[in-house]
C-alpha cells in the first residue's frame, strides 16, 4: 500500500482552485487499488472539509491533514485521529507582537477565525477560506469562556492549533518578525511560511513531515510506502520525510532543492497525475 500526500495551493488546485479531470481519474484509480490519499494542507480543518466534499472524498481511504500537521482528519470515520494544540498565551504573545508591528494576526476556534481586531486581511482570509470569524477584546478571557467582544459567552473552546500573521507590507518585514520571535519562540514553536505574506506558528511537532510519519506509523507502512508533493517552504518538510519527495514545476526554489522529483507537468496541467501514474499506479 503506498500514502500519497499532497499539498493544495498550488499543487493539487489549480490556479482556479480546481481539481483536474485528470487528476479525479488518476486519485481514483489509486483508490481502487487500496492506496492512501492525503490532503495536507496549512488550512483549517473546515476549509479543507469544504474541498472534500465538493471532490467526493469524505469516504474510506481519504485522510486530511490540516493546520501543517496540527490536525489529521479520517475523511472515512468522520473523526480526528491527531490534535497538536498550542497555549493560548503563546498565541497570545504572537499576536500582541504582530499588532504591534501593524500586521494582522489570528486564530482558530472550531469552525471559527478569532481575532482581536478586524481587518482587511482577517476579511480576505475568510472570504478565501469560506470560514466566518468572531472579533474578542482579548483571546485568552475567550478561550476561558468570558464574555467576547459581543457580549455573548463562549463556553466550551479547545486550546487553539495555531495562530496565522499575516502582513500587508513587503515580505521582508515578515522575515525579520519570523527572526525577532524566534528569541522567544525557538524550541517552543514552529514557525513557516505558508505564503510569502503568511506566517504560521504551531506546535513544535506540527508540521507536514510530522503527519508523513506519523501516518507510516498508523498503517504500519515503510517511509519507503510514502509519496508527498507539494510547491512551498510549508511543504518542504513532507518532502524531505517520505520515500519519495516530489517538488511542482512551478515549486519553490526551496522545494525543489529537497526534491528527489521535479514534475514536468505544474499545477494547472495535472502534475498529480503524473505524479500517482509514476510512483504509486507505476505506469
Amino acid at each position: 500500500m503506498k500514502l500519497l500526500f499532497t499539498d493544495l495551493d498550488g499543487t493539487l488546485l489549480d490556479d482556479a482552485k480546481n481539481i483536474s479531470e485528470s487528476d479525479m481519474a488518476a486519485i481514483h484509480a489509486m483508490i481502487d487499488e487500496g492506496h492512501k490519499f492525503v490532503m495536507t494542507t496549512g488550512r483549517p480543518l473546515t476549509s479543507v472539509k469544504h474541498i472534500a466534499k465538493k471532490y467526493g472524498f469524505l469516504q474510506p481511504g481519504y485522510f486530511l491533514v490540516s493546520f501543517n500537521g496540527g490536525l489529521i482528519y479520517d475523511c472515512g470515520t468522520g473523526e480526528s485521529i491527531l490534535t497538536r494544540r498550542i497555549s493560548v498565551d503563546q498565541v497570545k504573545f504572537i499576536m500582541d507582537e504582530a499588532h504591534k508591528r501593524g500586521m494582522h494576526a489570528h486564530t482558530y476556534a472550531g469552525d471559527l477565525v478569532v481575532s482581536e481586531y478586524e481587518t482587511e486581511q482577517l476579511k480576505t482570509y475568510c472570504r478565501l477560506m469560506q470560514m466566518d470569524y468572531v472579533v474578542v477584546d482579548d483571546i485568552r478571557k475567550y478561550y476561558n469562556g468570558q464574555n467576547n467582544a459581543n457580549g455573548s459567552i463562549n463556553v466550551v473552546v479547545k486550546p487553539p492549533i495555531k495562530v496565522n500573521v499575516i502582513t500587508p507590507f513587503e515580505h521582508s518585514g515578515l522575515v525579520d518578525f519570523r527572526a525577532e520571535m524566534r528569541a522567544v519562540t525557538a524550541g517552543k514553536l514552529f514557525d513557516v511560511f505558508s505564503k510569502p505574506e503568511m506566517l504560521e506558528f504551531s506546535h513544535m511537532l506540527s508540521n507536514k513531515g510530522e503527519a508523513v510519519r506519523y501516518m507510516a506509523d498508523l498503517y504500519n507502512e515503510p517511509i519507503e510506502n510514502t509519496i508527498a508533493v507539494g510547491d512551498a517552504e510549508n511543504d518542504s518538510p513532507m518532502i524531505e520525510a517520505a520515500g519519495i519527495g516530489v517538488a511542482m514545476a512551478n515549486a519553490s526554489p526551496e522545494a525543489k532543492a529537497v526534491a528527489d522529483y521535479v514534475t514536468e507537468h505544474d499545477n494547472n496541467h495535472s502534475g498529480i497525475t503524473e505524479v500517482i501514474e509514476k510512483f504509486v499506479l507505476n505506469y
